[in-house]
């Protein structure tokens, strides 16, 4: 019995000792990280007023406010993820989802114009902020 014991403890201080030292390595990694700086999207920070509102229209014509939360254009939606203050998705990645959909988001290529799209990207883009 002495030796399953000891070999039991043999591995619990093995897996102790690489929690430490994986609770040590995560915020020093972080630290030691170069924080890259976000890019801004200056064609979503500078629509004009028309452009917005033809923006938010797009938006609410295509439904969009029925899955996703986004309070410039009265968008409360629960299905797709909330757009308000989402810093993980950038115009590039709105054109694609759009155009594409994937998962539960249907593909709107086809249906609106590349320069809806866009548009509605930039919209999405500056109203989230």
């Amino acid at each position: 019995m002495a030796g399953k014991s000891a070999f039991a403890g043999k591995f619990f201080k093995t897996g102790l000792a690489a929690l430490s030292a994986a609770v040590v390595a995560v915020p020093l990694a972080s630290a030691l990280a170069t924080p890259s700086a976000p890019v801004e999207d200056e064609a979503a920070s500078s629509l004009t007023a028309e452009q917005v509102e033809e923006g938010r229209s797009l938006f609410n014509s295509w439904s969009c406010s029925a899955c996703h939360v986004l309070t410039d254009a009265n968008g409360h939606g629960h299905i797709g993820p909330s757009l308000d203050g989402n810093t993980a998705m950038d115009k590039d990645f709105i054109i694609s989802r759009v155009t594409n959909g994937q998962g539960a988001m249907p593909g709107f290529g086809g249906q609106m114009s590349d320069e809806e799209i866009d548009l509605l990207a930039s919209y999405v883009m500056q109203a989230k902020k």
